[in-house]
């Protein structure tokens, strides 16, 4: 029950859309006061699920530029795209010192941008306002700024925020559903180390046999269950008070000597499965948890439970660092509840196999052998895939792709890529080798694209082809995408009258939106949309100064802010259904384009 009320709350904080955002002034509503004679203090009560900028904001008085003495502390964002940024999700102050003390009335201009954690950026606004010298503050109203209201289109995103009483549950940087996959397949592969695939057996007979009757398949799984249960929900605990933990220090927590730390024991966690050294609680808790568990009587449900329970806390030289690693990059994540259901699915990984002993008996794993050994090692590489993770952001490009070759390499070494197999050799072995000869290929490809001064990881070879088609006279195939500039309304309707018949994509960017760079990077580049695109009339407005012009088009479609992506069918009309907002991926933007390009 414990488990399903986590799903229902992880999906229930998916369910946002556009309808849902407020407008600029209310997501980052500004009071201005004063608060000495040559002081004026700015409270932004930035709302949750909303973030500004630290190095967006601009102040001026009577037209000239004013600093403040001091920014405020803020929480570095760990943005895929651009790396480490600084921004505020809370509310916070400001206090501008004034050039003179305020003999007769000013006017303080004050510039700031932010971010929705859906997806969605607002374009920078200024605020002006009018300050008295009795201290009377009167706000100016600003013609040149989007305040448009939205229009209720869909939105396909993948990053959503939950924010309750003021804690943010569900952070938009927080745990996915490709994670919760790779935690249940870490529980998986601990079940079946060297350290705990051998007491399955024991366990299931300690729980199952605890009745003189006869159990049968049904009880069998329930008494399993329920001791599964027991381990999930207890690491379930373990993730809850992790992220609990990270969110108080999140200003701390992303710091670049705190990643590199967090890196560093993970690779000290890696060590300790390779075998360097054992990691493990202390012998006599681990005795004493035993000895508790032992007392408890098997074959029935609660005790079972509880027994399960017991078990968790119970973790040796197998599990200590898979567990601590897990621990760390839930309390790196502030995700309360994917942290909770990161580790209740690892629980329900470690004990998948022991659910099949006791419901169909031992004879329903394979025997144990030299494959523990293989599966406590991809649990090592897992743990240096995730050192790397913590500190991506913070290696230069060349520095990065060495060390991801370097694990590449490895890790093909160690499915025998470049070793002769024997001829009686079985198939898994085979499959194994033909694994490690592509990942052999895959590293020898990143030093080829440090080698050719090629610093992206994703593409490591993409300078030495688009070398290669320079050579040729090929051009790229990204090349074939191109947008039509639009800069005002009248050009917008121009270029739909001159569509002839052609679907239109009108595309919103600018410079500074971080979703607009990840469209660019990982949607439109993708070939199928490039061919896709073949079929269409591609318009871009950018935003990126937010002229008036800029505002104009914004309010044409009500919208807050790029990107956002407006679709027209062959004759002209606009598709308000096809609208989107926020980032989407490759596949689910090629499916739209199919839909509505007809």
């Amino acid at each position: 029950m414990l488990g399903l009320l986590f799903v229902f709350v992880s999906l229930a904080a998916y369910a946002v859309n556009e309808s849902d955002l407020l407008p600029v002034n209310e997501a980052f509503p500004l009071t201005v006061s004063v608060s000495g004679p040559q002081q004026v203090t700015l409270d932004f009560g930035t709302k949750a699920g909303y973030y500004l900028y630290q190095d967006r904001f601009g102040f001026a008085v009577d037209g000239v530029s004013v600093k403040p003495d001091q920014m405020p502390p803020a929480e570095s964002k760990n943005d895929p795209t651009f790396g480490m940024i600084q921004v505020y999700h809370r509310p916070v102050q400001i206090r501008i010192p004034l050039p003179h003390a305020i003999a007769a009335s000013i006017v303080l201009s004050v510039t700031s941008q932010g971010c929705a954690d859906l997806g969605v950026c607002y374009p920078p606004l200024t605020r002006s306002y009018r300050i008295a010298a009795n201290g009377v503050v009167t706000s100016i109203a600003n013609e040149g700024n989007a305040t448009a209201g939205a229009t209720g289109s869909p939105v396909v995103g993948e990053n959503r925020g939950l924010a309750i009483f003021g804690l943010n549950l569900r952070p938009a940087n927080g745990v996915g559903v490709p994670e919760l996959l790779g935690f249940l397949l870490a529980g998986l592969l601990m079940a079946g180390t060297v350290c705990m695939y051998p007491l399955i057996p024991i366990v299931t007979a300690a729980v199952i046999g605890g009745t003189r009757e006869r159990s049968s398949l049904w009880r069998g799984f329930a008494l399993s269950l329920a001791y599964v249960q027991g381990l999930a929900i207890t690491y379930a605990v373990a993730g809850t008070i992790a992220a609990l933990i990270g969110i108080p220090l999140v200003a701390v927590t992303q710091k670049s000597w705190v990643l590199v730390a967090f890196g560093a024991l993970m690779v000290l966690f890696a060590l300790g499965m390779f075998g360097v050294f054992r990691l493990q609680l202390p012998a006599s808790w681990q005795t004493r948890i035993t000895a508790w568990s032992n007392r408890l009587p098997g074959g029935r449900i609660l005790p079972v439970f509880l027994m399960g329970m017991l078990s968790a806390l119970i973790v040796g030289p197998c599990s200590t660092p898979v567990l601590a690693g897990a621990l760390l990059y839930i309390a790196n994540s502030h995700d309360v509840v994917g942290g909770a259901l990161a580790l209740y699915v690892m629980g329900i990984g470690i004990g998948l196999p022991l659910l099949a002993v006791g419901t169909f008996g031992a004879h329903a794993l394979p025997k144990s052998g030299r494959w523990m050994v293989a599966i406590q090692n991809t649990l090592g590489v897992m743990l240096l895939a995730g050192a790397l993770w913590f500190v991506y952001s913070l290696l230069p490009g060349w520095l990065l792709m060495i060390l991801v070759a370097l694990l590449l390499t490895s890790c093909g070494m160690m499915l025998r890529a470049i070793d002769p197999l024997p001829p009686d050799a079985p198939g898994i072995s085979r499959v194994g080798k033909a694994f490690g000869v592509l990942l052999l290929v895959a590293g020898v490809a990143e030093f080829i694209g440090v080698a050719s001064g090629n610093f992206d990881v994703l593409e490591p070879l993409g300078g030495v082809m688009r070398a290669s088609s320079s050579a040729t006279g090929n051009l790229d195939a990204n090349a074939t995408v191109r947008f039509e500039a639009v800069r005002t309304n009248a050009e917008l309707d121009q270029a739909l009258k001159a569509a002839d018949g052609q679907p239109v994509m009108v595309d919103f960017y600018a410079d500074w939106c971080i979703s607009c760079k990840e469209l660019e990077r990982f949607t439109f580049a993708d070939s199928r949309v490039v061919s896709e695109f073949a079929h269409w009339k591609l318009l871009r407005i950018d935003v990126t100064k937010n002229t008036a012009e800029d505002t104009a088009m914004l309010r044409r479609f009500g919208l807050f802010g790029p990107p956002a992506l407006i679709f027209y069918d062959r004759s002209g009309r606009q598709q308000a259904d096809a609208q989107l907002a926020g980032f989407v991926g490759a596949d689910a933007f090629l499916a739209h384009l199919k839909r509505w390009g007809q």
